[in-house]
C-alpha cells in the first residue's frame, strides 16, 4: 500500500432512541370480572418507553492515495425508561414469584402500585479498513471489512407497593409488608468482525463542492457473553424477605445489523476538504435482551437503537 495520503478526524451528534423487547412487558395489569354474569377478565400490558437523548460518536483515520483507508472510531448512548402501573399488579420478575411460595406450587404477590426505572448504557469501539471505488459515473461503493467490540449494561429497579391478600387460591396469604424492591442488572461485552459497504451517489457535483445521497448496509457476528444479577427485597417486619435469583451467564454468539441513510455536504478548500453529513441510523441487536422472564420464559429478544445523527468531518 502506499505511504502518502491524508488524515481525517470526525465528530457525529447523536439523538437516539431504544426499543427493547422486554421493556413492554414489565409488568401486567389484570381487571377481574365485573358482574356475576361474566367471567371475562381484561389484562393490560405496561410499557416502559425509552427517552429520546443525545449520544456521542467521534473518530479518526488515514486516507491513502490508493484508495485504502483505516477508521477507528467510539460511540457513547445512554438512555433510560420511567413508568407506573395501578390496579391488580402482576410483575414478570422472577424475585416476587418466590415470595410466600418457595416451592412454587403457587404465585407471588400482586400490588396496588408499582413503578420502574430502566437505565440503558452503551459503547462500541469499531475498527474499519475500506476502500474507495467509482462504479460508473454516478455511483462511488466504499466496501470494508473490521472489528467490532460493544459492552451494554442494564440496570432496572422496579418498587412494588401495597401487596394485595388472597384469602382464596392453591395457597391463601396474608402478607406483611408494604412495600418492596427489584433490582436486575444486565452485562453484555461482544467482539467480533464486522463488514458492509457505503453506497454514494452524486446529486449536485461542482468543482469545489458536491452533495450526495449516502447509504451503509453493514453487520456484525461477534462473540458474546451475557452476566445477570436479581434482587429482591421487601420491608416486612421483623425481618425482611430478600430473594437473590440465581441466572447463569450465557456465552454465544452475538448479531448486530445496522443500516444509514443520508446527504453528504463535501466543500473543498485550500489545504483541507470538510464535510457534513445529515442521516438516519438504525442498529438491530437480534439476541441482545436475554434474560428469564416469569410469564414469558427465557428471553432472547431484539434491541434496536434508532435515530438521527449530525456528523462534521474534517480531512486534512
Amino acid at each position: 500500500m502506499n505511504c502518502g495520503g491524508r488524515r481525517y478526524f470526525f465528530a457525529d451528534v447523536l439523538a437516539w432512541t431504544v426499543r427493547e423487547g422486554a421493556a413492554e412487558n414489565w409488568a401486567q395489569v389484570i381487571t377481574p370480572q365485573q358482574s356475576l354474569w361474566t367471567n371475562i377478565s381484561t389484562a393490560t400490558v405496561i410499557d416502559a418507553p425509552f427517552d429520546w437523548r443525545a449520544g456521542l460518536r467521534v473518530g479518526a483515520g488515514v486516507e491513502r492515495s490508493d484508495g485504502f483507508d483505516m477508521t477507528l472510531y467510539y460511540t457513547f448512548f445512554q438512555t433510560s425508561a420511567t413508568s407506573q402501573a395501578s390496579g391488580e399488579v402482576y410483575s414478570a420478575f422472577m424475585g416476587n414469584f418466590y415470595v410466600g411460595n418457595t416451592d412454587g406450587v403457587d404465585y407471588g404477590p400482586h400490588y396496588h402500585h408499582a413503578s420502574i426505572a430502566w437505565d440503558f448504557d452503551f459503547h462500541a469501539i469499531d475498527f474499519e479498513i475500506g476502500r474507495n471505488r467509482a462504479i460508473g459515473e454516478n455511483l462511488e461503493l466504499r466496501p470494508f471489512v473490521g472489528l467490532k467490540t460493544a459492552f451494554i449494561n442494564q440496570t432496572i429497579k422496579s418498587q412494588w407497593r401495597d401487596p394485595i391478600d388472597t384469602p382464596d387460591g392453591t395457597v391463601p396469604h396474608s402478607y406483611t409488608f408494604t412495600s418492596a424492591t427489584e433490582d436486575m442488572n444486565l452485562g453484555f461485552w461482544g467482539i467480533g468482525p464486522s463488514l458492509g459497504a457505503t453506497m454514494t451517489m452524486p446529486l449536485c457535483r461542482e468543482d469545489r463542492y458536491s452533495l450526495k445521497l449516502f447509504g451503509t448496509p453493514s453487520g456484525a457476528l461477534m462473540f458474546g457473553h451475557w452476566k445477570f444479577t436479581e434482587q429482591y427485597t421487601n420491608d416486612q417486619a421483623p425481618t425482611p424477605t430478600s430473594i437473590t435469583t440465581d441466572m447463569s451467564p450465557i456465552t454465544g454468539a452475538a448479531t448486530m445489523l445496522r443500516g444509514v441513510v443520508g446527504l453528504e455536504w463535501r466543500q473543498q478548500f485550500c489545504r483541507a476538504t470538510s464535510t457534513v453529513r445529515l442521516g438516519y441510523e438504525a442498529q438491530l441487536w437480534l439476541n441482545q435482551m436475554q434474560f428469564y422472564s416469569y410469564n414469558i420464559g427465557r428471553l432472547n429478544n431484539v434491541t434496536s437503537l434508532q435515530g438521527g445523527f449530525l456528523q462534521w468531518q474534517l480531512n486534512f
